[in-house]
């Protein structure tokens, strides 16, 4: 009976840790405007409008509000484009820090689509 209690409780604190880990929607935001204001603002600016023929604004754009796997591949990977060069995160920024800057890219200022999951910003590191 006693090793059942104790691996009952073991189960259930793993399980909270592992819950505890994944930020709620708000707090991903949160995260992901302060990553955003601390990494990427320079470049696109914090109104999302980017620089003209330097950076390319995220408000509105097509790209940012598609498929997330690429707009996630780009901030692990970095980007050669038209524009210059975007520099790759992957190894500067954790899972839950990437997932929670796209997630705010994509729903900031004019934006209005779905966040990202660290789970899925790992599928794609390991790829």
């Amino acid at each position: 009976m006693r090793v059942i209690l104790i691996s009952l409780t073991l189960i259930i604190f793993l399980w909270g840790l592992s819950r505890a880990q994944e930020p709620g929607p708000a707090e991903l935001i949160k995260q992901g405007q302060e990553i955003f204001a601390n990494t990427c603002a320079d470049c696109h600016r914090l109104n999302g409008e980017g620089l003209p023929d330097k950076f390319p604004a995220l408000n509105g754009d097509p790209y940012v509000l598609g498929d997330p796997k690429r707009v996630i591949a780009t901030v692990l990977n970095g980007r050669h484009g038209l524009l210059g060069t975007m520099p790759t995160w992957k190894d500067k920024l954790d899972d839950n820090q990437i997932a929670a800057v796209v997630s705010y890219i994509r729903q900031a200022w004019s934006n209005k689509a779905p966040a990202v999951t660290s789970a899925l910003v790992s599928a794609l590191r390991g790829k």
